[in-house]
């Protein structure tokens, strides 16, 4: 490949649109909950973003597995309109520090930006709204 192409391919990708995503951050270590699961989730499903909103609020929030049951149950990654002041915290896996080993699962949630200053009833923010 010439230097000329390169130079183009470098620029071409450089430039290239990137998706917006909700801001995340850790789950409170006061708020977390732990649920005790058998097994892990399957690897985490790959998706195809295919819809963009020209909404400056819409953000991608990825997809996860959830603990349905005894099952795992994908949930589809969406755009949302996340609250003002709120952030996501991913699901978690970890397995006990102390005693038998043991699988605990914390589930995704929103919060908001001081959560940790926070009682768990005023640090938890609102499901986000979807975009159209």
């Amino acid at each position: 490949m010439t230097r000329a192409a390169l130079l183009g391919l470098s620029v071409a990708l450089s430039c290239s649109p990137s998706t917006r995503v909700v801001p995340t951050g850790p789950h409170p270590p006061h708020i977390q909950d732990f649920v005790l699961v058998p097994y892990p989730p399957p690897p985490a499903e790959v998706e195809e973003i295919s819809y963009r909103s020209d909404d400056d609020r819409c953000l991608w929030v990825d997809g996860h597995y959830a603990l349905d049951g005894r099952s795992w149950t994908w949930t589809k990654g969406r755009w949302v309109v996340p609250g003002e002041g709120c952030y996501y915290a991913k699901s978690e896996l970890a397995w006990s520090k102390e005693g038998e080993p043991r699988l605990y699962y914390t589930p995704p949630r929103w919060y908001r930006d001081e959560a940790s200053s926070l009682a768990e009833d005023r640090a938890v923010c609102p499901e986000p709204k979807a975009c159209r």
